[in-house]
């Protein structure tokens, strides 16, 4: 397995996780991400929660087609997901316990970066009805490729 780097420097006041092939979908993350950017440690945790409790909605900004406006979020548009907000919860905690070992106060921390990115992608097809779009030979499906995503989320000291 390749060692990936981070994209952006890892400074002494910063601490730093990453996921790799993450069963999740990379457009789902990064709004996640985007959500999460720019916020103190418990402000992002209670974001994260009240979407795996389904009280707040993560808006949608760039992969918002066909979705719907939530009152909560004042009939912008977004989403509840609660897998990929699982993910990043947990990788927000590994990023904490990575700045306390560093001995960076837990107080003073917030997100200064999260960013998710398309992995790897294998050809697959799935075995449902497909119409018209068949494979030849009788078979009848239709292409379903299988993406994993990376995941990275900087915390620093303010």
């Amino acid at each position: 397995m390749a060692a990936y780097k981070y994209s952006v420097k890892i400074g002494e006041k910063d601490a730093a996780a990453q996921s790799h092939d993450s069963d999740a979908s990379y457009k789902d993350l990064g709004e996640i991400c985007r959500a999460l950017r720019g916020k103190k440690i418990p402000d992002a945790r209670k974001t994260l929660e009240e979407a795996i409790a389904m009280k707040r909605a993560i808006p949608y900004v760039r992969h918002a087609k066909r979705c719907g406006a939530r009152s909560e979020l004042r009939g912008q548009k977004g989403r509840y997901p609660k897998k990929e907000c699982r993910l990043v919860r947990s990788l927000l905690e590994n990023a904490v316990a990575n700045a306390k070992h560093k001995g960076l106060d837990e107080a003073k921390l917030a997100v200064t970066h999260a960013a998710a990115y398309k992995q790897n992608e294998f050809p697959r097809y799935r075995r449902t009805w497909a119409g018209s779009n068949t494979l030849g030979y009788g078979k009848q499906a239709v292409w379903g490729n299988y993406m994993t995503a990376r995941v990275e989320i900087v915390v620093s000291e303010k």
